[in-house]
């Protein structure tokens, strides 16, 4: 077994723990690691080359994670350095919340929200590649149907690594799984449907530029993906927010977040006051109020 160690800071404040409570609950991420562990593990394939991380929180007064990875192949420097750079924007271990908490501050029905969660960073998909699949399963599918249709896809095309007694499969990345059939997903996910979609993805994925989506307008990063079959506003807006971390823009009916927000406010209050109140944090407010109900945050 290879390893290499390192750190990554993140922007203070930062609490590990929300982020794992998170992930733990979080449900199409649900089994992929032991995140009930304070050192959870989980695998990622990176430029084919599966990949277990151990993730530990802030050490020797440090804001910020630690990390071990372990592959049965060789780890460059160049694949540890993709992979730790991986793990930062999977945590947003970068995000400067104090814009955020000042408007928060000046609301006096959220403030409570953000005052438990404070610490607690945008948890995304590990990659462009993963969410903009997932966004195509879970399209008019119950959570439970879509899950196992990602997991099967795990195993059919991704890779697993073995660890201290336990196998760690890793989501297939898109140069592994490329080349795949029709058929072959279809004997996977058991939807011909999302088979064909996801078949359409693989032969247009390469010409998806991930920087224009992370840099452009955002509704020219919205455009661009509903260009790809399947990929309507909803999912545009899911995989823009969930995946790259665009928190700009709250555009369309979010089902349980809106609900608890009109029990927040009252009735009457929209998603474009939010947007107003909160500008380009909107997208963190919704990440807050949405995980408030499934982070706890520690007893006082």
């Amino acid at each position: 077994m290879h390893t290499k160690t390192g750190s990554l800071g993140a922007k203070p404040p930062f609490d590990f723990d929300k982020s794992l409570r998170f992930i733990d609950r979080f449900k199409p991420m649900n089994g992929e690691q032991d995140a009930s562990a304070r050192t959870p593990i989980k695998a990622l394939m990176v430029e084919g080359q599966t990949v277990a991380v151990r993730l530990g929180g802030e050490r020797d007064g440090k804001v910020g994670v630690y990390y071990e990875l372990f592959s049965d192949r060789q780890l460059s420097e160049g694949l540890a350095k993709k992979v730790a750079e991986r793990v930062s924007f999977f945590l947003s271990l970068q995000d400067d919340l104090a814009p955020f908490y000042a408007i928060a501050a000046r609301d006096p029905s959220f403030y409570p929200t953000a005052k438990k969660l404070v610490g607690f960073h945008h948890v995304k998909f590990p990659s462009l590649f993963e969410i903009t699949c997932w966004a195509i399963l879970a399209q008019r599918s119950q959570m439970s149907v879509a899950k196992r249709a990602k997991d099967a896809l795990t195993e059919r095309f991704g890779g697993s690594i073995e660890l201290e007694g336990n196998v760690y499969r890793a989501f297939p990345d898109y140069e592994t799984m490329k080349h795949a059939r029709v058929a072959q997903i279809l004997a996977a996910t058991k939807n011909r449907r999302n088979a064909e979609r996801l078949s359409n993805l693989l032969s247009t994925f390469a010409d998806i530029d991930e920087e224009f989506l992370l840099t452009a307008p955002y509704e020219k990063a919205e455009e661009r993906l509903k260009r790809i079959k399947g990929i309507g506003d909803w999912s545009a807006q899911f995989i823009l927010f969930r995946g790259l971390g665009r928190i700009e823009k709250l555009r369309y009916n979010m089902g349980p977040v809106e609900k608890m927000m009109k029990e927040l406010y009252g009735p009457e209050m929209t998603l474009e006051e939010i947007n107003m109140a909160y500008g380009e944090w909107c997208g963190y407010w919704s990440s807050y109020l949405w995980a408030s109900g499934i982070v706890s945050p520690h007893e006082d």
